[in-house]
């Protein structure tokens, strides 16, 4: 590696450590935030109307993924900057297309009902209201894809922060007002809105009267696989409202979407990993030794706080449930245990993912996916019907969780023979299986807001106590940190 190569190197490591630390503190802080504002909605709105919201959401989902024609990923992955011309050219194509679809949705409203009748009357018009969303992510996509190819994720987590703001205070006010699954749907615009416009004060960029196609077909053959990958992620998706929706109804479609939300806590944290090391990870391509050492790396960040969350609600999931978000959200707990289960092998998918399309294998990523999809469809019907209940249909959605990430682990295998990964989870899964048998224990004892802040902050000590204790190469991790930081503060005491 010439000595150029190593300054970039070192300068795109730079901003991503950088980047690391400034999205993990926005993500924690807006995690107090959402967990806040989350357990005020869910005391206010009932299953049902998380469940309409969740089918509506799908709905619109449909939309947003014709509208996204998977180039803007094309785009951050070039080694080089992009043209002017290609940014023009794939703003108005995704523009035109976004506003076509939003259009379009006024003709679906019909089909909601049809598909779902368990909607009350009148729920499905929400459904455009909420496809406004598209228009306004359409105008955001060029300058957040400049701040994420530079690896400038401080911006990046601002605005993200303040979306996350606008949405909750508007779900709250209309929630007050009485205004049901609206209140999410309207929240959804809103923080949208907000964020284009915010992210064109942070990053002015304007496109110019510029059309060129050879530009959008130069990119299409990476950006179709992965928005072909999309495609088949959203028919995996599409399990939950339509299967649970159409045979079961929107109750429960709103139980398993909060056993699943809860138990995917982490895929906040998680998901700051993924969108800091993908740019990162393009740009060391070329240089499989330090791209697999990256990506270990990614590993065992996202791997901490994945793990400790199954362990704690493992643990004490019946506790957390009733005292945070009210008794009638015990009946998901069952669940709960079971999607916190997948999720331990479903978040190698998420950061692996990343990696193939970095090693420009898109295309083995969306058979993997094809393959995955057609599992989770076929085990969904079987476990719904032995047993129609949320427990049941999330039996059956497990199946894939785990599959996922052992196919994406052969395929990069492939690329990077010398990847470890099990090494790396060794910590971090005995450390699991201590604080879920501790949890037991302390169940009964877990009875009010004190004793829960109290287990917590027990849970926490235990969970990095038996990690360091189990996982030599943690350790080192984090001695390393802390003579750093020492270091730091001998020079400059003050």
């Amino acid at each position: 590696m010439s000595s150029i190569e190593e300054l970039g190197h070192a300068h795109l490591k730079r901003n991503a450590r950088v980047g690391m630390l400034l999205l993990s503190f926005r993500t924690g802080l807006q995690n107090l935030i959402v967990l806040c504002a989350t357990v005020f909605l869910a005391r206010k709105l009932d299953p049902g109307d998380y469940g309409v919201f969740g089918i509506l959401h799908f709905a619109m989902s449909f939309f947003r993924l014709l509208s996204d024609t998977g180039l803007g990923a094309a785009l951050v992955r070039k080694q080089e900057q992009p043209e002017e011309a290609e940014l023009s050219s794939w703003w108005w194509f995704q523009l035109v297309v976004g506003l076509l679809l939003v259009g379009g949705s006024f003709a679906f409203v019909p089909l909601v009902r049809s598909i779902w009748p368990s909607l009350p009357p009148g729920t499905e018009w929400l459904l455009p209201g909420l496809t406004l969303s598209l228009a306004f992510t359409m105008l955001q996509s060029v300058p957040f894809l400049i701040l994420e190819r530079d690896v400038r994720f401080g911006w990046v987590s601002t605005l993200e922060f303040v979306g996350t703001i606008i949405f909750y205070v508007t779900a709250i006010v209309l929630s007050v007002m009485g205004k049901g699954a609206a209140s999410l749907v309207w929240a959804t615009v809103g923080q949208a809105a907000v964020i284009s416009l915010a992210a064109h004060f942070v990053q002015p960029w304007r496109p110019k009267f510029i059309f060129q196609f050879n530009k959008i077909r130069a990119l299409l053959r990476f950006g179709s696989a992965l928005q072909g990958t999309q495609v088949v992620g959203y028919a995996n998706g599409a399990v939950t409202p339509v299967l649970v929706g159409a045979r079961i109804g929107k109750d429960v479609v709103g139980i398993i979407q909060f056993a699943e939300g809860t138990a995917w806590i982490p895929t906040q944290i998680v998901g700051v990993v993924r969108r800091v090391y993908f740019p990162y990870l393009c740009r060391l391509q070329t240089n499989l030794v330090a791209f697999t050492h990256e990506f270990e790396v990614a590993i065992l960040l996202a791997s901490v706080p994945t793990f400790f969350f199954f362990g704690l609600f493992l643990g004490t999931a019946p506790a957390i449930v009733s005292i945070v978000y009210g008794a009638k959200w015990l009946v998901a707990v069952p669940a709960l245990y079971v999607y916190s289960l997948g999720y331990c092998a479903l978040f190698f998918s998420w950061i692996g993912d990343a990696a193939l399309a970095a090693l420009n294998d898109a295309g083995r990523l969306l058979r993997i996916a094809s393959v995955v999809c057609i599992v989770n469809w076929g085990a969904t019907v079987i476990s719904t019907t032995i047993l129609s209940t949320p427990l049941g249909f999330a039996l059956g959605f497990l199946v894939h969780l785990i599959l996922s990430p052992v196919l994406i682990y052969f395929a990069i295998r492939r690329h990077l023979p010398n990847l470890r990964v099990f090494g790396r989870l060794r910590g971090v899964s005995g450390a699991a299986l201590v604080l879920t048998g501790v949890g037991r224990l302390a169940l009964p004892y877990v009875t009010g807001v004190p004793s829960l802040i109290a287990w917590v902050v027990v849970a926490v000590v235990t969970f990095v106590s038996v990690a360091l204790t189990l996982d030599s190469e943690l350790r080192a991790i984090g001695l390393k940190h802390f003579n750093q930081w020492l270091l730091s503060r001998c020079r400059d005491p003050a």
